[in-house]
């Protein structure tokens, strides 16, 4: 069951960028070239689970270096080109808001890992993990949002509040499994479907936190 909600919140966030690909200039061009960028990153996520390569746990740290960090890369690399920026200025602010709640389910499906023995508590939201929070607020802010009471100053605090919590959440994780020597033997999160969880829910974690961000710069830089 946890497994198969791995797979089903990959694909529905795999998904989700349809929104802002379809208020660009070229939607089809801009849709095939994702498919194309995506199904690569499958890919070679996939090559790097069957390969065992990442169950080596010692240093450098090999998920930083071989997924986050180059996801993070491509993330700010993607979201400066001027096509998105234009298509990004024809999204609302709260719809890019509402789709961080599905970091709720993301909370959930950590927490039904630890129970099945994949994951630690340390890494859970009864651990140092409080990213569920953002997942919570990002419903009651962007109907604040909706509703005109919180503008381009709020959604920015916002913004960067979130951020700094899911900082700490990849913390419990690299300390856990770097630092610590409590998940010896365990190699669950580095073969999929956990794998998702750093190589395509956190990377679009980040991704909508970055649009909506670059989203209130423009409007701050047009008024």
């Amino acid at each position: 069951m946890v497994e198969a909600g791995f797979y089903l919140l990959t694909v529905l966030m795999i998904f989700s960028p349809l929104l802002i690909l379809q208020k660009s200039d070229d939607p089809p061009k801009r849709k095939r070239a994702y498919s194309f960028i995506i199904v690569g990153w499958l890919i070679y996520i996939s090559a790097l689970s069957n390969s065992r390569w990442l169950e080596d746990f010692g240093f450098p740290p090999r998920i930083p270096l071989l997924i986050v960090i180059p996801a993070l890369v491509s993330i700010i690399s993607y979201t400066s080109r001027n096509w998105i920026l234009e298509a990004i200025s024809k999204l609302k602010d709260h719809q890019v808001i509402y789709i961080q709640s599905f970091r709720i389910a993301v909370e959930l499906l950590i927490y039904g890992a630890f129970l099945n023995g994949v994951f630690p508590k340390r890494v859970t939201f009864e651990g140092l993990n409080y990213d569920i929070l953002v997942g919570i607020s990002a419903l009651i802010v962007g109907a604040l949002v909706q509703k005109g009471i919180i503008r381009t100053r709020g959604i920015l605090i916002w913004n960067i509040i979130s951020l700094g919590i899911l900082s700490i959440t990849v913390f419990s994780f690299i300390s856990t499994y770097y630092f610590m020597d409590t998940m010896s033997g365990n190699f669950g999160f580095v073969r999929l479907p956990y794998l998702f969880l750093a190589s395509v829910l956190l990377p679009f974690a980040v991704f909508y936190h970055v649009i909506s961000i670059r989203q209130q710069l423009m409007k701050s830089h047009l008024s």
